[in-house]
Order: C-alpha cells, then structure tokens, then sequence
C-alpha cells in the first residue's frame, strides 16, 4: 500500500512540477521550449506535444463565447485573464492526464458509455436549467430530453470524452491510504520549526553579460539536445466554407412564426399544447413549457425582465435572448422568504439555418468540389467568386484551426496528396472544400532558428554553475 502511496505522489508532483514550468512558458516567456523564437507559431510545448497559437485562441474564443452566454453580458479585463489561464491550465491537465490513461491502459467500452449517459449524468448536464424540477436535478425530464438524437449526441459525446478521467481519478483515490503513524510524521514535520541563517546566491547577481557562449558550444548542444527541437508532421491546407448560419430570411421565418403564435396565444389558445406544438426547448417534452417558479438571477436578463414585468396571466413576446425568441405566459407571482418569485410558462424557438439554406450551402459545396477537380482549386474559386481561406500549419490532433474539431478532415488532410481536392467536410459552421497546400514532414527546427535559444540555456547553465562556485567557495571559507 505504502508503494502504491509513493506512485501516487509522485505522479501528482509531477503533474504540478510540468504544470508550473508549462505555465512559465506562457505567464512568463520563459525560455524552457524555445517559444519565444522569431516566427515561432508554438504558444507551449508541454511533453513534446506543440499548442499552437491558433489552436489556443480558438480554445480561448469558445471560453468567450460560454462565459458570455452563461452571463449574458459582456466581459470584463479581469474575467478575460482569468478565462486566459483556465484555458491554459485545462491544456496542461487534460495533455497530462491523457499521458496518465494511456500509459495506465484505461479504456472505456461502448456499454460504459451508454450506461454512464442514461443512468450517471455527468455534474455538466445536471445543473442545466431545463433538467432541474424545483431546483433539483430531475432525471426524468434529463432522459426525456435524451430521446432528442442532438441532445443525445451531445451526451454521448461528453461521457466519452470524461468517463476515462473519471477512472482515472477513482484508481488513484482509490491507491492513496494512509495510516495513523504517517498522519503524525506529517504533523511533526508540519509542526516542527528550526532557526537557519544561511547566505544565498541569486543567480540575477551573475549577469548573462559575463558570460560567453561560442558558436560551436551552441552547435554541440543543439546536437545534444536536438529532441528539444523535434517538430511533428503537420499540414496547411486551403480551403472554402460554405456557411450554413440563418440567413436574413431564416431569422425573418422565426419572427413571423413566434408573432403567429403569438397571436393564437393571445386570443385563448391552450398555452400548452401550443408549446408542445412549437417549442424547441428540449425540456417540453416533461414540462409542457412550464418553467416554474424562479427568482431574478435565475433566468437570462431579457427573458427575465419580461417575466418580471407582466402580471399572471399576461403573454408577453416575441423576447430574444442567446437561446433564441420566447413567448412568455406569467402563470403567478408570490413572495418567498421576502424574495419575489414568478411562475412562467415560455415556447422557445431557435434562431436555425432553414432545411433549404443547409441544403443550398452542400449543393454550393459539391458544385465547387466538382470544379475545383476539374479545373484546379483557384481557378474554382476565382470562377465562382469564392473566397480561399488558409489554415497555419497544424499537427494530427482532430482540430483544424479556424474551423474546431474536424476529425475526418484531418484524417483525409494526413492521406492526401500535396494538391489533392477533398469532398465537402461538415464543419460546425458549415460545410467545407479543402485542397493540400503544404506537407511539412516530421524533422527538428533548424538551427540557426533555435541558435538564441541554446545560447539562452547554457548561459543559464553556465551562471547556475558560477552560483555554486561562489556558494562552494563562501561555504569552504566559513568551515575554515
């Protein structure tokens, strides 16, 4: 037991010893993974493996973007930094972790899966409004939205991507024990204190001015250190998107159609089934629109200074919120322990792309494909009018910059040959034609693009070893 207790420590020691030296690298552009190097696009290298600029500001962009829908307002400075390094920090773990899976052999089978989805709902989906029935989480109303293929989907997707962490956490929890006799060696050594004079040597007090580095030392430990250096093979890809956000006329059809119903609401149609009938709030499947009682704060700040401005019985809407147009019914109002609470009914209809525009972006999508092979990829755009977009160089991560998590697009872009014309992609924002740019193969950064570096770290090492000289020779004086 006690050897499983010193495995244990020692992978969280080292998790936070690479945490705190791959924060150093972005909080402090320290000079650990040569990220400061002229031109570089590598924003951190944690264990080898590269985040790139893009791939983090696309992270940082959908922190944005869920912190302000959580909010739903406008961020400040200091939410931004935080936001910044909780991005960077859920790098670090989640690299870290997926070292720890992998090398532990932890794996998750279809039936956990499933089983965790129905029957375990991760802690995400069981503090979501919709799922809750007098503030507590109501695992009816979650399985009912379950039976919605997109909600599933979602889930499905979350419990793969968390239940091998999960196991992980259980296996170590479950290894770390500890005895009486270890809890006072603890508290002794927490406890005891001791007086220590003692003269330090800083390395700030050895200037890197007085220290000199040769070419060839630079060279020799380039060489020496070349995996230091080590690139993966990466791809850059150019490529046209076929949009598929609501058009103007999209978004027109969602406010004619909430002012029909509206209308049918108002002049005494059963609230109910006219929700039943046309809410795309998951949740009305249980509900029937009914929210409930709720508090201020509760609610998204437009949908909520509407519900607290009507009395019972009003319907009021069309209300635009994040989430799309409401239609609100104020079913009663009453106090609570002096806090004022209201009773509403709501059908939400969604801002979507119609059938017809996501059908119009694929044909738009297979047109230029098939031209595109035919003719060559700008010559297709130029003919069309399309505008040619370019991706960074990227690494076989599943994550196209720009674009998110594009799995199959990846795994086409590292098969294809250089000039190669690919079939539409499904993105999150719709649909995508790509052409091989640039094949860069796996290598090591040359030289002369690292040589600051190397000259950085040995004169580094170099005042790190006139530091212990100095406190050698002082420690030899004092003895004698």
């Amino acid at each position: 037991m006690m050897t499983k207790l010193r495995e244990m420590s020692k992978l969280f020691l080292y998790l936070l010893v690479v945490a705190f030296l791959a924060l150093m690298v972005l909080e402090w552009g320290a000079d650990i993974t040569g990220r400061s190097a002229q031109g570089n696009n590598i924003v951190g290298k944690i264990n080898g493996h590269e985040i790139t600029v893009e791939e983090y500001n696309q992270m940082l962009q959908n922190a944005y973007e869920n912190e302000r829908q959580r909010t739903g307002g406008e961020l400040s400075d200091a939410d931004m930094k935080r936001l910044q390094n909780e991005v960077w920090e859920n790098i670090i773990q989640q690299i870290l972790l997926q070292e720890q899976i992998k090398k532990m052999g932890i794996k998750v089978t279809k039936r956990e899966i499933a089983y965790h989805s129905v029957h375990n709902p991760p802690q995400y989906f069981r503090n979501i409004p919709a799922f809750l029935t007098n503030g507590q989480f109501d695992i009816n109303k979650y399985r009912q939205a379950l039976q919605n293929p997109q909600v599933e989907q979602t889930v499905v997707s979350y419990v793969a991507q968390n239940l091998p962490f999960q196991k992980l956490l259980a296996r170590i929890t479950a290894a770390v024990m500890v005895t009486e006799e270890e809890v006072k060696d603890a508290y002794m050594r927490q406890s005891m204190r001791a007086k220590v004079e003692y003269v330090g040597a800083p390395l700030y007090k050895f200037s890197s001015k007085e220290v000199e580095v040769s070419e060839e030392e630079a060279k020799k430990y380039y060489e020496e250190h070349k995996d230091d250096f080590k690139v993966e093979e990466k791809r850059v890809l150019n490529y046209v998107l076929f949009s598929t956000a609501p058009t103007h006329e999209d978004t027109m059809r969602v406010y004619r159609l909430a002012e029909d119903i509206l209308k049918e609401a108002k002049s005494g149609a059963d609230f109910a089934k006219l929700a039943d009938e046309y809410s795309e709030d998951p949740s009305v499947q249980t509900n029937h629109g009914d929210l409930g009682y709720f508090k201020r704060g509760d609610m998204d700040p437009a949908f909520e200074k509407a519900a607290f401005s009507g009395k019972p019985g009003d319907i009021i809407g069309p209300v635009k919120t994040r989430f799309g147009l409401h239609i609100i019914k104020i079913v009663d109002r009453k106090k609570e322990d002096g806090v004022e609470k209201v009773r509403a009914s709501h059908i939400l209809l969604r801002f979507n792309a119609s059938a017809s525009t996501v059908e119009d972006a694929r044909d738009r999508a297979d047109e230029f494909a098939q031209i595109a092979k035919e003719s060559g990829f700008k010559v297709a755009a130029d003919r069309l009018k399309y505008k040619i977009e370019k991706t960074p160089p990227f690494v076989k991560r599943n994550f196209i910059p720009g674009l998110g998590l594009m799995e199959g697009a990846v795994e086409w872009a590292f098969h294809a040959e250089k000039g190669e014309i690919s079939d539409p992609f499904r993105a999150q924002t719709g649909y995508v034609v790509f052409e091989v740019a640039e094949i860069q193969l796996a290598g090591y950064r040359p030289f002369e693009e690292v040589k600051a570096i190397c000259i950085n770290r040995i004169k580094t090492e170099k005042r790190k070893q006139m530091a212990r000289d100095y406190a050698l020779k002082f420690a030899d004086a004092v003895k004698s």
